[in-house]
């Protein structure tokens, strides 16, 4: 029970620190126009989006290095190369990107 009360009062706490943290992380991307409503969706989405970015590029950087390793010396689909390439480049696309969800990208997305 308290194992369970401390990962809670965690959970709670991190929740908390983002939601303090993030306005001042993109404020240098908001503009005026930016309302409450943008920033909250933006914190919010973040929030859900952080760990699955995560798990997405882990779990693709250790499905390349496997891949890379069973497929070393292949020759690969284009000129003269090996599989290598391929399996690198996807491997970097995935860890690439935003992480965070700006507030200008949710006003985008859902605004008026």
């Amino acid at each position: 029970m308290i194992k369970h009360k401390f990962i809670t009062t965690m959970a709670a706490a991190l929740f908390l620190a983002s939601i303090s943290v993030y306005p001042r992380l993109v404020s240098a991307q908001q503009t005026s126009e930016d309302n409450g409503v943008f920033v909250l969706g933006s914190v919010l989405l973040s929030i859900l989006h952080l760990p699955v970015k995560l798990v997405t590029c882990v779990g693709t950087q250790a499905t390349a290095a496997v891949a890379y390793t069973a497929t070393f010396g292949v020759p690969g689909g284009y000129d003269g190369g090996t599989n290598g390439k391929d399996i690198g480049e996807t491997a970097r696309r995935s860890c690439t990107g935003s992480w965070l969800i700006a507030p200008s990208q949710v006003k985008n997305d859902y605004g008026s």
